[in-house]
């Protein structure tokens, strides 16, 4: 058992219990800056999709910063559990619904309502679960207007860029790669500025 540190926000210092069952966590340099890339607004009330969960630390540091709700898959049951647990020890029970999927299969859990505001996807490395969930986003209604997806993945590896998203920015952080999208606007309205 290990734990996993909340970066910033209202549960600054708190921390996630993590079970050691392969989970790979984003490393807190890389979370503090993938915030400081988001900044305020993207997160301030949004409904959160954190896919590929595992300790659920993305999802939680954007609940720490203000997001309204938070909703996380994760294939292994047991982590899942954990994960659960964790978030009611923060007070965070009402504001999220922690669900089992394996996300492999390529779909959703059918009780999780679209659309959201701002998605994590951080997949295991190996595989082309990434590039799949990258494509089905820009496809599907998961994302709002305007709303942002922040995608992570091996160093060296290449952002995809499907039509319906547009790459803002692409960051290394050691061997991890971020990339941050935001859905296209429809014809004829502009897109909002920054991130």
């Amino acid at each position: 058992m290990g734990f996993v540190r909340i970066v910033g926000g209202s549960l600054g210092g708190r921390r996630l219990q993590v079970l050691d069952r392969g989970i790979r966590p984003t490393s807190e340099r890389t979370r503090e800056a993938i915030f400081d890339i988001l900044g305020g607004g993207p997160v301030a009330g949004a409904r959160v999709l954190d896919l590929y969960a595992g300790t659920g630390a993305l999802g939680a540091e954007a609940l720490s910063r203000g997001a309204r709700t938070a909703d996380f898959v994760e294939k292994d049951r047991a982590v899942a559990r954990r994960l659960e647990e964790s978030l009611r020890e923060l007070g965070l029970a009402e504001r999220v619904r922690v669900e089992v999927a394996d996300l492999d299969r390529g779909a959703l859990p059918a009780s999780l309502e679209s659309p959201w505001d701002l998605v994590f996807l951080d997949p295991p490395y190996q595989g082309d679960a990434g590039r799949r969930w990258v494509e089905a986003i820009a496809r599907g209604a998961i994302l709002g207007e305007g709303g942002i997806l922040v995608y992570e993945r091996r160093k060296g590896t290449e952002a995809p860029v499907p039509a319906g998203l547009t790459l803002l920015t692409d960051r290394t952080y050691g061997d991890t790669a971020v990339a941050f999208y935001r859905t296209d606007a429809p014809e004829g309205r502009s897109g909002q500025g920054g991130l």
